[in-house]
């Protein structure tokens, strides 16, 4: 600290030592208004244990300068600053520890009025050398508390870009590090059990550095979170191959197929939404190192399959072409197939009503006939199918869908 500190009178010092054997005056005074500062009104017991603990630090090294003539101690100043680096991990904004400490001189500077507001000359010299040394004190301190908050921001995002960095290197190169991908997953506060869905983008960027385009994919991510549901810090990017990827979480217990058409919805949204993407490609729900590669490549092959001239944006579904795709990867297709008729498990009589459709080649009086219902029922539960599934029976691309599904599940009873 290069502060110049000023000497003060006998008076002025009796009156301080006041203040330091009573230190809880100033504090309790400081943190009633802080508590109506925005970023401190929904603090833990534990936070604001912790900010009443440096409030008690920098007021009383403010008092200890005065009383000494002495600045803070290296080993002070360490004690303090490792509280700037705290309060970013806490989540309070900078502005509001800016704002704590204007509250917290202004605090001090009533206190000492009240003290010397009778005695004219104490006033005088408060206001001639102490009042200037307390704005340069708290200009100081508080330019020190914010070039540690934000070199620990600045530390903070370079740990998460290098965590980001490893995480996809796991995923694309060595999905078999089962351990390595959780604990890097939980190092960035991800659940590395939940199940995703990745999103390959198309996306026009701007060419003119690295530094740009990593900024402008960054406000991407961010506006499309809104779009998927997903809270900003829980939605995973990734740059391959040319394409964004994004990593968007699922609600756990979901049906494949469930997930699918809420995606649907989200993707079009999304790409509705921000000008700057051109298609969009979804994969299917999957989880773990291994499922998320398996999405991103879902998600690219349905890009890749998408019409290469339109003259408008699109989402690609790669459940719209797994038929076409379930002869090269058959594992994946069956889970989305067996999804299907998983979703009207519940309903037996819907599957039974399904299977006799298609074996009475979707002839509505005949299918009655052998069901032994009367038309009215059928129809009710046709359309309750339509509904459990997000489904049209009149689209060719369904009946296809359905048509496997059901032939599938008499082969492997």
């Amino acid at each position: 600290m290069t502060v110049s500190i000023p000497r003060i009178s006998e008076r002025l010092r009796e009156r301080t030592a006041v203040l330091v054997a009573n230190p809880s005056a100033v504090t309790e005074r400081t943190y009633e208004m802080l508590t109506n500062v925005e970023g401190y009104k929904t603090l833990t017991p534990s936070v604001r244990q912790d900010i009443e603990a440096s409030i008690d630090l920098t007021t009383g090294l403010w008092f200890q300068s005065l009383l000494t003539g002495e600045p803070p101690s290296s080993e002070d100043m360490e004690r303090f600053q490792e509280f700037g680096r705290r309060r970013f991990h806490q989540r309070v904004p900078l502005q509001s520890v800016l704002r704590a400490f204007r509250l917290g001189s202004r605090a001090i500077w009533r206190m000492y009025i009240e003290l010397g507001e009778n005695d004219g000359p104490l006033v005088n010299e408060l206001l001639v050398s102490i009042l200037p040394y307390l704005f340069d004190y708290f200009d100081v301190m508080a330019e020190n508390i914010a070039q540690n908050y934000l070199e620990e921001q600045y530390r903070q995002a370079r740990w998460r870009e290098a965590l980001r960095h490893q995480l996809y290197s796991i995923v694309f190169h060595s999905p078999e590090d089962h351990k390595g991908f959780r604990e890097t997953a939980e190092a960035l506060g991800l659940d590395s059990t939940a199940p995703r869905v990745a999103l390959a983008v198309d996306v026009d960027l701007p060419t003119s550095s690295l530094f740009d385009r990593e900024r402008e994919l960054d406000r991407i991510t961010l506006a499309s979170a809104r779009h998927l549901c997903a809270v900003p810090d829980d939605l995973v990017r990734a740059w391959h191959h040319g394409r964004m990827v994004l990593w968007a979480p699922c609600t756990r217990g979901d049906s494949i197929n469930r997930t699918d058409r809420q995606m649907t919805e989200r993707a079009n949204a999304l790409v509705s939404a921000i000008p700057e993407l051109r298609a969009i490609g979804v994969g299917l729900m999957n989880e773990g190192a291994s499922g998320w590669a398996t999405s991103v490549d879902e998600a690219v092959r349905a890009l890749d399959f998408s019409p290469k001239h339109r003259s408008q944006r699109q989402v690609a579904m790669y459940s719209s072409i797994v038929l076409e795709e379930s002869a090269r990867h058959a594992s994946n297709a069956l889970r989305y197939l067996v999804s299907l008729l998983e979703q009207l498990s519940n309903e037996p009589e819907l599957v039974a009503t399904l299977q006799t459709y298609f074996e009475q080649g979707q002839r509505r009086g005949q299918s009655a006939a052998a069901l032994g219902i009367h038309p009215n029922t059928l129809n009710y539960r046709l359309e309750r199918i339509e509904a459990l599934l997000g489904a049209s029976l009149d689209d060719v691309s369904w009946i296809a869908r359905l048509d496997i599904a059901l032939k599938l599940r008499r082969v492997m009873k």
